[in-house]
Order: C-alpha cells, then sequence, then structure tokens
C-alpha cells in the first residue's frame, strides 16, 4: 500500500512539472533580435516579421510576415500565414454596368493599388480564349467579344524581388480569381476593384507549415537566430 502512494504522488510530480514546464515554454511574446537587426514580434500565438527600412526603402512596408503558430512540443512552433488566394479576395468588389458609348464589345476595368511594377493580367472567357495585357498607369482596361458569357483572370507582377541574397523568394508570385464573374445580360463593362494587392502583396511572405526553434529565450528560424529583448 505504501509503494502504491509513492508511486501515485510521483506520477503527480511528474505531471505537474511537465505541466508548468509547457506554460513557460509557450509563454514566448516579446521582442526578439537578430545580429543583422531583423526582429520578430510575437503576441499571443501571431508572429511578425519586420526587416527595419535602412537608407533606401527596399520594400514597401518593413513587415515582411504577419502569420500566427501553433506548438508541435516545447521546442518547435509551426508558423503559417493566410493563404494568397484567400488574402487576394478579400474586399473584391465587381460592378457590372451599361456603356452606351461601347459598342460590340465588353470593357473590363482593374482597379488595383499595387504600384511598384507593371502588373501582367490575363483574362479567361467561357469559350477558352484568353486575353492579355500589361496594367500600368496608363492602360487599366481591355475589351473582349460581346459574346463572352463569364470570365475568370490572374494577375502576376513584371518583377519580383528577392528575399534573399542568393535569390530566394518566400512571397506569392501571382494572384488567381479562382471563380468565374458571370456576364449579367444587356451589360458591357465589368469594374473589378482588388484593393488587397497593394504594394506589400506580393513581396509578403507566405508561410505554410515552417517551422522554428524555441530555445533559452531565442527563436531559431530561416537560418537566423533572434534573441528576445528583455524589457
Amino acid at each position: 500500500m505504501k509503494g502504491q502512494v509513492l508511486f501515485c504522488i510521483s506520477v503527480v510530480f511528474c505531471l505537474c512539472s511537465f505541466g508548468c514546464k509547457t506554460d513557460i515554454s509557450n509563454n514566448i511574446s516579446g521582442s526578439y533580435y537578430s545580429p543583422s537587426g531583423k526582429r520578430i514580434e510575437i503576441i499571443g500565438n501571431e508572429l511578425f516579421y519586420i526587416v527595419p527600412h535602412v537608407y533606401t526603402p527596399v520594400w514597401y512596408n518593413d513587415t515582411l510576415a504577419k502569420c500566427y503558430f501553433n506548438w508541435v512540443d516545447p521546442n518547435y512552433i509551426e508558423i503559417n500565414s493566410i493563404s494568397p488566394a484567400i488574402y487576394g479576395q478579400q474586399g473584391i468588389k465587381v460592378v457590372q454596368s451599361i456603356d452606351s458609348t461601347i459598342n460590340d464589345s465588353i470593357r473590363v476595368s482593374f482597379l488595383i493599388p499595387y504600384s511598384r511594377s507593371n502588373l501582367k493580367i490575363h483574362v479567361y472567357t467561357n469559350n477558352f480564349k484568353t486575353f492579355d495585357f500589361i496594367y500600368s498607369k496608363s492602360r487599366r482596361e481591355l475589351m473582349i467579344p460581346n459574346n463572352v458569357e463569364s470570365i475568370s483572370f490572374d494577375i502576376s507582377p513584371e518583377q519580383l524581388i528577392p528575399h534573399t541574397c542568393d535569390g530566394l523568394f518566400y512571397g506569392a508570385v501571382g494572384f488567381s480569381s479562382f471563380q468565374e464573374y458571370k456576364i449579367e445580360n444587356n451589360k458591357n463593362h465589368i469594374s473589378i476593384e482588388i484593393p488587397a494587392i497593394d504594394g506589400s502583396f506580393f513581396e509578403r511572405y507566405f508561410i505554410k507549415g515552417d517551422y522554428a526553434r524555441i530555445k533559452k529565450g531565442a527563436i531559431n528560424w530561416k537560418g537566423e537566430t533572434f534573441q528576445k529583448i528583455k524589457q
């Protein structure tokens, strides 16, 4: 009987010790800096990767990653971000109207706040034809035949800046509508507004199933060590 009691006490002690250790390892909110000056900010289960602007800014926004994470064991977290397909869909507006100045065709107009470079846009129709054009400050629309019943599209930048000196890129290389927009009867002007594709859309890290090591107040991620700054 005495042996059983001692065994139960030992089990409870081990469980409590493990639980306390897990609670401590999960409390990693704070600021972490690498020797190169890059920073990771953690708030709850959100992770922000920041590359401060030095001299001439390289990036449109110094926050290159906005992610969330979950623990996979006491020393590792799995990092993910909202996919570009979902993020880009936020706030899309498609307005169809009648333009009396247009004859025998349909005008498709785009309104996109991206200005880092020109954009390559491909418009696909229900009759398996593709219409391409370069979206720029001076050209934001194209004409398609008036027998088209629905359209979809994809968008990609003419230029992409690598995230590392050796050419690695962690962002999205394009955005697709992933759906067809049916053209309403007698409508000949389709206006498509995509506010989510701003200057930071194609430079932002889109992380899927990445891992970082957490040990002794430091985060090891993508070949760099970020040390926690004590407040």
